[in-house]
């Protein structure tokens, strides 16, 4: 019989805190959807209102999942990662299985859920908020050492708009979740092996991944190979030169705000600089260095991506392409 007192609530909630929660009740037509309250706002995946929807999933109803994002400082953070495959429950066990070993050979502890219906979910749980990039550089990375698909691969989204979701997973364990195996951790070295939830929360709780521990994941990873094409950003970029005029204006102002992205569109306002610049007459390897800087100034949306510096220069490239065309 499962023990599940306050204790394991406590650490259940601990492990799978995030940004907001949703609401997975199988007699609802809506579906999974974001969880409102009566007065119109959303239940918060953490503290004492999460607590207490945890209690509900893992003893009564309704089921829950999670978004894991949530904005921290200076980015999208997220306490978990967690890679999802669908693809029939001998394929989907062993690329779960072949992942894990990857994660147990440097030192990382998984977990294996085998899902609701025909596949499995692997989870990694961490000691403090991570980097969503981190996170999801990581997992992609270990996936890509056995040649796992990635397409599943949570968190999805490293960066929200201030109206954006992400996408959320259903949680394990459910009260009302169908039974037999379903949505439980299991032992990737065993067959049939259901780890009941008190035994997984002690698990997991002793052994969270630390930001340190998890540098040897994200060291595995390697950046797709010239993605848009061959050509690559010169090595002579430079940067910081007196911008004027139309440059100087977009460079000093920022990015731009839009009703989707009332704290600027980054991306939006890099193409018009480098626009503006091109059609001043500046020099492509300049207006890449410039676009390098701006993007470091105003968050390091690309220098935080193994492709940055190839996106920059897409950008300058096709930049020159319709820096010229006539506006509407």
């Amino acid at each position: 019989m499962d023990e599940i007192d306050s204790q394991v609530v406590f650490d259940f909630a601990l492990l799978f805190r995030g940004g907001k929660v949703a609401i997975d009740d199988p007699a609802d037509s809506k579906g999974f959807r974001p969880w409102q309250t009566d007065s119109g706002g959303f239940v918060a995946a953490d503290g004492k209102d999460f607590l207490e929807v945890v209690e509900d999933h893992l003893l009564r109803e309704p089921a829950i999942g999670v978004y894991p994002l949530f904005h921290q400082g200076d980015g999208f953070k997220v306490y978990w990662g967690c890679v999802d495959w669908d693809s029939g429950l001998r394929e989907s066990f062993v690329h779960a299985r072949n992942v894990h070993e990857v994660l147990r050979q440097v030192g990382i502890t998984s977990h294996v859920e085998r899902s609701r219906s025909k596949g499995y979910h692997l989870w990694v749980f961490f000691t403090e908020e991570m980097p969503a990039f981190d996170v999801r550089t990581g997992l992609m990375a270990a996936c890509n050492v056995v040649g796992a698909p990635t397409k599943e691969v949570n968190p999805k989204q490293v960066e929200l708009s201030d109206r954006g979701w992400g996408n959320g997973v259903r949680l394990p364990y459910g009260k009302n979740r169908p039974k037999g195996g379903h949505n439980e951790m299991t032992n990737p070295d065993a067959t049939i092996s259901m780890i009941p939830v008190h035994a997984f929360t002690k698990a997991a709780m002793e052994s969270l991944v630390t930001p340190e521990a998890w540098e040897a994941v994200t060291a595995l990873y390697s950046p797709p190979e010239a993605p848009f094409g061959d050509e690559q950003m010169p090595d002579d970029t430079t940067h910081g030169v007196d911008l004027r005029g139309l440059p100087g204006a977009i460079r000093k102002n920022g990015p731009r705000t839009t009703p989707d992205k009332p704290h600027g569109d980054r991306s939006a306002t890099l193409f018009s600089l480098a626009c503006a610049m091109i059609r001043d007459g500046y020099e492509l390897n300049v207006v890449a260095g410039e676009l390098e800087g701006a993007d470091r100034d105003w968050g390091g949306k690309y220098a935080r991506r193994p492709d940055g510096r190839q996106r920059l220069w897409k950008m300058v490239l096709d930049a020159k392409k319709l820096a010229w065309e006539p506006k509407d």
